[in-house]
């Protein structure tokens, strides 16, 4: 009999992207010169870029020394919401045709959420978030089955009462992996220290690192926490049971220049989200050897490098 393969979850905000390289940011009451658009234009974001990468990460099996399998490690099924408009049904398009399920995304309003996406030259990024009027409810029948039935949850950023109702409703054994994005609106300091205390592994930027304080009080001994650091590649570090945070290991990024980085964080985290779903349960407190994770983040750091440079080529580069 065929093993059926973990259930993966992911959920928080559609985005429907567009994305602009501008010259040096002139600050406001100026005029900054936007020196090129994706090549996307626009690119279904948010949710579907993890659940893109989640969906293309093979197994990892142990009967292989760390060889990759053809086939998909897990199922994977998308959380959100769209609006009933074009947009919102060529988002939802996007995340079918990149391997997962839309059971879990609920079609509300008139609006779906939108992103401008901008790059200053030199100078970090700035969003724009537009949310639609879409996320007005509680979770629906289908998102709440979904949510109980899944083996392994990866929490982005979405509407706060969602969040606050989704970590009711999944079972207390499923793998929580939380992808801290800074977003004041959608991301209180209670709810910060509720998704701390339920997660088993969190990702952030290097750029979020203000928030490391409060996950060392809230969150459980053997907490892995994964700082992205763009070409810098990623540093793992662990909750110890001082409440304090360690260094364990990093893993080098692979570098590739001259192209649209958009996604490329949650290309990163949809893939490792996908291999530790599809690992046997573990005790985090007390299976303190750091190789697995190190070899799920060198993978999730590999499928993003692959990612740019696809687009890369796309573009001629």
């Amino acid at each position: 009999m065929t093993a059926v393969a973990p259930l993966l979850l992911v959920t928080g905000y559609a985005s429907v992207d567009f994305a602009m390289q501008l010259a040096p940011f002139r600050g406001t009451d100026a005029t900054t010169t936007v020196l090129g658009r994706a090549d996307e234009w626009p690119r279904y974001g948010g949710v579907a870029h993890v659940t893109r990468a989640a969906a293309a990460s093979p197994a990892a099996d142990p009967s292989s020394q760390g060889e990759a399998v053809v086939e998909s490690s897990v199922r994977v099924e998308a959380l959100s919401w769209v609006g009933q408009d074009p947009d919102g049904a060529a988002w939802i398009g996007a995340v079918k045709r990149g391997g997962a399920g839309g059971a879990g995304i609920a079609t509300r309003g008139t609006r779906s959420p939108t992103s401008f996406l901008l790059y200053p030259e030199g100078d970090g990024t700035i969003c724009l978030f537009d949310p639609g009027d879409c996320h007005d409810g509680a979770l629906t029948s289908d998102q709440r089955r979904l949510a109980a039935a899944a083996d392994a949850v990866v929490v982005t950023i979405g509407p706060a009462h969602a969040t606050r109702e989704l970590l009711d409703a999944i079972r207390p054994d499923a793998t929580l992996c939380w992808i801290l994005k800074q977003d004041p609106d959608s991301l209180s300091g209670d709810l910060a220290t509720a998704l701390a205390a339920r997660a088993d592994v969190i990702t952030l930027s290097e750029g979020e690192s203000g928030y490391l304080a409060g996950i060392a009080a809230a969150a459980r001994p053997g907490t892995d926490i994964i700082v992205t650091r763009g070409s810098r590649g990623a540093e793992l570090r662990r909750v110890t049971a001082n409440a304090t945070i360690e260094p364990i290991g990093s893993v080098p990024a692979e570098p590739v220049a001259g192209v649209d980085t958009t996604g490329a964080g949650d290309t990163f985290s949809g893939t490792l989200a996908a291999r530790i779903a599809a690992e046997p349960a573990r005790d985090r407190a007390h299976d303190t050897d750091p190789r697995p994770m190190l070899e799920h983040i060198a993978a999730a750091a590999g499928a993003t490098a692959a990612m740019l440079r696809a687009r890369a080529t796309e573009l001629g580069r």
